[in-house]
């Protein structure tokens, strides 16, 4: 590889790392092709990649980006998880593929330019969805003009109610 090779590996690395969102950087001694493939698979799922990465260009590669924070990690081999989008669900998949295969480990994890721990990484995974927690902030907010509302409207009808309460009696009476 030729020095014009690698400095363009170097600047569509940076590039990358650029856009990440959430990263984690992870040492896969002893997964085989299959089990990385498989671990692809799902991450793509969750809208997450998986990247072997050379660690001399890596290096390089993440000065001025959210990875800069865990530079010193570059060691052995890595390969980094990483995903522009929610980050919850490439962490959930992350951890549930290392339940089930203890040759993967994280070794440290980025969140919006924020170097974070595996146990970080593990509670991340037990969140829900951004999509999930929205829905539960805009079930909040309407919850007291909802509630608002069905009292509003029960007052007329109740109102009814006597009047039919009072309809009845004088019918029977």
């Amino acid at each position: 590889m030729g020095r014009a090779d690698r400095e363009k590996q170097v600047q569509e690395l940076h590039e990358l790392f650029s856009g990440i969102e959430m990263a984690v950087l992870t040492d896969y001694r002893g997964l085989t092709v299959e089990e990385i493939s498989d671990l692809r698979t799902k991450l793509r799922d969750a809208e997450a990649r998986f990247r072997v990465v050379k660690n001399t260009l890596s290096i390089r590669a993440a000065d001025g980006t959210p990875l800069e924070a865990v530079k010193e990690y570059f060691t052995g081999p890595v390969a980094i998880l990483y995903t522009a989008g929610d980050p919850v669900g490439p962490a959930k998949a992350l951890m549930d593929f290392i339940k089930g295969n203890d040759k993967l480990e994280a070794k440290v994890g980025i969140l919006a330019g924020i170097a974070i721990e595996t146990a970080d990484i593990k509670r991340l995974a037990e969140m829900p969805s951004k999509d999930v927690m929205i829905a539960q902030a805009l079930g909040s907010m309407n919850a007291p003009v909802t509630n608002f509302v069905r009292t509003l409207s029960e007052i007329p009808a109740s109102f009814v109610r006597v009047l039919g309460s009072i309809q009845r009696q004088k019918e029977a009476a």
